[in-house]
């Protein structure tokens, strides 16, 4: 008698894993019954081993200032913050993804991305001698991120998206706002999937982030709306 693709033996249910496989490899071939065992082994264990193999990586961002920025005579920045609408979990940075659209390494930062951008810039306006550390000055730098994030399938590529505006801390009004949109990619032929190194990604992103905050901080715009300061409050 035929064998049913599905028997119940001991109370547990023994599926024909046959039906699982598609036609294409179930097409045995010149090779016979032993191509047929290749195929099935590749077919089901790939998936198997691009999951066995996911893991995850914690770290932190540093903004490093380039060589000869134009610093301010007086500080005037006194705090920034940051909101994060990325469509992200809050630590998530970056995600090296398999074939089949599987995550297979990701990094999250040790405190939130928000935190890490809003950490950036401060060290940006620290370089430059905008960064009041008392807590006094006149303005401070409200960030808006809508994009902040690094991914691999083939290639690299890190993105982001935010706002920056600066707020007199004394009237509360909007005295400057900037937006920047920016995107890097480069591409690795063998560095794909689980051979890709989570920290090359990690490396891109810090390059869109430190290229975001140069660029932000070093408008001549930038500067002009802050050298219109006002004297801070007692």
């Amino acid at each position: 008698m035929a064998s049913s693709p599905s028997d119940v033996q001991g109370g547990i249910a023994q599926v024909d894993v046959w039906r699982a496989v598609p036609s294409y490899l179930r097409a045995s071939g010149s090779g016979g019954t032993s191509m047929l065992r290749d195929r099935l082994f590749i077919f089901l264990l790939l998936p198997a081993i691009g999951l066995a193999v996911c893991s995850a990586t914690t770290s932190s961002l540093s903004y490093t200032p380039p060589t000869g920025v134009i610093t301010a005579a007086v500080p005037v920045i006194s705090a920034v913050t940051a909101t994060d609408q990325r469509k992200e979990a809050p630590n998530r940075l970056a995600t090296i993804m398999g074939g089949f659209g599987n995550p297979l390494k990701t990094l999250d930062t040790s405190r939130p991305v928000k935190d890490e951008v809003a950490a950036a810039f401060a060290d940006g306006l620290r370089a430059r001698g905008l960064l009041q550390t008392d807590g006094r000055g006149p303005f401070q730098i409200q960030l808006l991120i809508r994009k902040f994030d690094a991914d691999m399938i083939m290639g690299r590529t890190a993105r982001i998206d935010l706002d920056l505006t600066v707020i007199d801390q004394a009237s509360q009004q909007v005295i400057y706002q900037d937006t920047v949109q920016d995107q890097r990619s480069d591409f690795a032929l063998f560095a794909t999937g689980v051979f890709a190194n989570i920290e090359d990604l990690q490396k891109l992103a810090q390059t869109v982030l430190d290229a975001t905050v140069n660029r932000m901080l070093d408008k001549p715009e930038f500067r002009a709306a802050l050298a219109r300061r006002r004297a801070p409050t007692s």
